[in-house]
This record gives structure tokens, sequence and C-alpha cells, in this order.
């Protein structure tokens, strides 16, 4: 054997033995709570619908029941917020609308049978009445607000609806369904500065457009009636419904009616979340912006976020916006289930309380078992690394039979290490003895070779 080979030979052995110490694998930031600039986000809302119709009135002779009936039933199923199942009238009697018609009636024969058990109704008439139903919405929350065609209702109750903006965004924002009809819409300007409702119409139609039919299955026969009022200007990623031309039959056509399934509206709070259905075990980034509604960022914003329900139940983490208006806070659940997570902020020196809800999926791959060898009939030992967890919670962890089981443990925030992704994996890697004793056995070889030639 050549003296340098036998030098290259014991230098590999020596860097081999060194490397064993060097670890691999991607870096990772334990951090729970975090403020960071702008992420890529999911930030859907709740269902609405906006229309220059008046439905109400004309279920009593143009059939506009079952377009009534099912938008009520498109939003109420779409409501993702944590809610008391109800749905919220606003602005008119629970007597006769202002056409005559009968309420009980109608809700019971047109407006709610398209539900298999019809969720209770409850009407705010008044101006004090509807302040009120604004005031107590976070802890009183419908699945739907209905604001109805109302004829007779007056600019008092018109003006609360406007002074309540951003509380309307702020229950649409965290999955609200709405549904308003025929009325000032001075709250939407308030929020859209450029949309602008206006008067005319009932010259035909009007007709469903493509995105009326995806997203609430409307129909034209069941939107057919007369019409008193159109959308234009800029409305956001608001989408038309329905439309018809206005004013004669070769103008253009008008937005009739606006909305979409998943809408959210412009407020100085807003929350968003990424990824939309994460796993258990997996990274969530919820975002939450502070700013005006004219988009001026607001920092040093201190946001709380509470674990309403579901999985990991009464944490609270907090972050403070940064000079964007954005803070960011990363959680992570061994559990799987349905988490609402609350945001509580004071922006412009107004309180704000706006909410999202997480499903929580399981695991969608299982990593069978394995071992790791550095060679021939030579195990490496397992390691493992904890970190202190934060919260105790109760994970799932599956047993020898297949079957999820809880087990008191703790759920740690940004920790790879100690999370479930299916059933238990066997450790694998190296510990600090065998390590060592592998190191050793290198350098001896290593040495050899250098000095053996020597002593020879």
């Amino acid at each position: 054997m050549g003296k340098n080979f036998r030098k290259v030979a014991a230098y590999a052995f020596f860097v081999a033995a060194i490397s064993l110490f060097i670890p691999v694998g991607d870096g990772y930031k334990d951090s729970g709570i975090f403020s960071s600039a702008a992420a890529s986000a999911s930030s859907g809302g709740g269902p609405i619908v906006l229309d220059g119709m008046d439905p109400v009135c004309h279920s009593q002779g143009e059939g506009t029941g079952g377009y009534i009936a099912q938008v009520l039933k498109k939003t109420h199923d779409g409501a993702s917020n944590p809610n008391n199942g109800k749905i919220a009238i606003l602005g008119s009697n629970a007597t006769n609308n202002s056409c005559g018609g009968n309420w009980n009636t109608l809700l019971s024969t047109q407006y709610l049978n398209q539900f298999t058990t019809a969720p209770s109704v409850e009407f705010y008439t008044t101006a004090s009445q509807v302040q009120s139903f604004f005031d107590s919405i976070n802890t009183n929350t419908p699945a739907v607000i209905w604001i109805p065609d109302n004829w007779s209702r007056s600019s008092t109750v018109e003006s609360v609806f406007t002074s309540n903006a951003e509380k309307i965004a702020d229950f649409v924002n965290s999955g609200g369904g709405l549904f308003a009809n025929m009325g000032s819409y001075g709250w939407l300007t308030a929020l859209l500065p450029s949309a602008v409702y206006n008067n005319g119409g009932c010259n035909g139609g009007p007709e469903a457009t493509t995105d009326g039919t995806s997203d609430f299955s409307l129909t034209n026969s069941i939107v057919a009636a007369c019409w008193h009022g159109y959308f234009t200007g800029n409305v956001g990623t608001l989408k038309t419904l329905v439309d018809y031309p206005y004013p004669t039959a070769s103008s253009t056509r008008k937005a009739v009616s606006i909305g979409g399934g998943e809408v959210s509206l412009p407020s100085s709070f807003t929350l968003a979340i990424s990824p939309a259905s994460p796993e258990a075990g997996q990274d969530l980034t919820i975002t939450a912006t502070a700013q005006t509604i004219a988009g001026v960022p607001q920092a040093g914003v201190v946001v709380t976020v509470t674990v309403s329900s579901g999985p990991d139940a009464g944490q609270v983490l907090t972050a403070t916006t940064n000079s964007s208006g954005i803070a960011t806070i990363t959680v992570r659940t061994n559990s799987t289930g349905t988490a609402v997570y609350t945001a509580t902020a004071t922006v412009n020196g107004i309180a704000k309380t706006v909410s999202t809800t997480v499903n929580w999926a399981p695991p969608a791959t299982t990593i069978p078992p394995s071992t790791t060898t550095v060679a021939p009939s030579t195990t490496v030992e397992a390691s493992t690394t904890t970190v202190a967890p934060t919260t105790t919670t109760l994970p799932l962890v599956q047993d020898a039979n297949g079957g999820w089981n809880e087990q008191a443990t703790t759920t740690t925030i940004h920790d790879h290490s100690t999370h479930s992704h299916g059933p238990k994996l066997p450790q694998t890697g190296r510990s600090p003895l065998s390590t060592m004793l592998i190191s050793l056995v290198l350098v001896m070889i290593g040495g050899y070779l250098l000095l053996g030639k020597k002593r020879a």
C-alpha cells in the first residue's frame, strides 16, 4: 500500500469521524408566537347576497318567495361562524311586512320551506332594537343577518346600519351569512366608498348570472320580478349574481344583485389562515391585519387570539402588528377536530372581534417503520429532542390495533420532533454514545494507517 494512499485514507477516516457530530436536515425556528411581514394566506368569509329587488313584497304575487327560500337556505348552510343557528331579521316588524303580508305565514309557507327543521327567527324592528342587536352580536351571534325590503323603514334605522358597517363586515368576515334587499345601502358605501346603489329598473327580467347559479343555484324563474335598483362602481370582490340591461334592452347589463358564496368585506381588522385545511401536526399561520378602512396600516396593535373551542381550547396567544399593520401567529396541534380562533384588538380606538373556524384533519400519510444503519450488522440507536411544552392537551395516538386514543401528553408550538403523523414511529437516528464509539473506531483506523507504516 503506497504512502500517499495510506495518508489519504487516514484523513478520510478522520473527516468521517468529525462529520458524525455535524447535524443534518432542515433547521427549524422554534417560535410559537412571532410577528412577521405579510404572508400568503386564505381569507374566506361568509355567503352574502345584496340585491336591488323587493322580493318580500313580490312574493305575494310574483313567486319570489322561492328566491328568498333559496338564498336563506344557502346562506344558512354556508355560514361557518360560531353561531346560535338563528336568522336575525333587522329593520322590519314581526307582524306584517310593508306590502301587507303576514310574516309568520310567509316564513312557514315560503321562506323557510327548504329547511328540514326551520331555524328560529328573531326580529329587531326599531333603531334602538337594531343597535342593541349590534351591541351584542359577538355574544348573541346568528347564522344569518337578513335585512329585508321595507318600503316604510325609517332613515333612522338605515343610519344605524351605516354606523355599524364594520360590525356587518366583521360578521361576514367571520363566516356569517348576510342577505339584504332593496335599501339605501349606506353601510356598503361606508365600507366601499366607490360602490354606488342606484334607483331604477323594473323594465324586464332580471336574470341569474353564471356566478349566481354557481354560488346560490339561482335561476331566471325564481328571480324574475319587478326590481328597483342596481349597483355600480367598485364593489370589491363581490360578484354579480343577477343582472339585466337598463334602461333599455340594448343598454349595458346592470348588477341587480351582488355577493358570493365566500366573501370578505373591507374592515379595519381582518383574519386570514394558511393553509385553509391543515392536518394535525401541521403548522397553521393566522394572519391579522389592522388598518383604516382607507387601507392605512396600523402598527403596534396588540392582537390576542383565543382558541374558543376545539383542539387546545382555552389557549391564548398574542402578537403585535408590524409597520405593515400585520401580525402572524403560528400554531400547531396534534389533535383533530374543529377549532374556533377568536381574535380581539383595539384598532383606531374601536374594540374589534373576529373569528375563524379551522377543521384539523387527520394526517394524510403514515411513514412505515424503518431502521437506519451505518455499517453491516450494526444498528444505530435512536434519539429524540424534546421541546418544552407550552400548553397541555390530549392528542390522538394510534395503538397497535389501529385505533385512535387520547393519551395525556403536551402540545408544543413549532416543534417538528414531538407531534404524531399517524401510527407511532420507531425511533431512528444516532444516540450520542453510539456516535462517540463509531467516531473513536474511525480515528483509531486513521491513526493506524498513519503510524503503522512508520513502525514498519
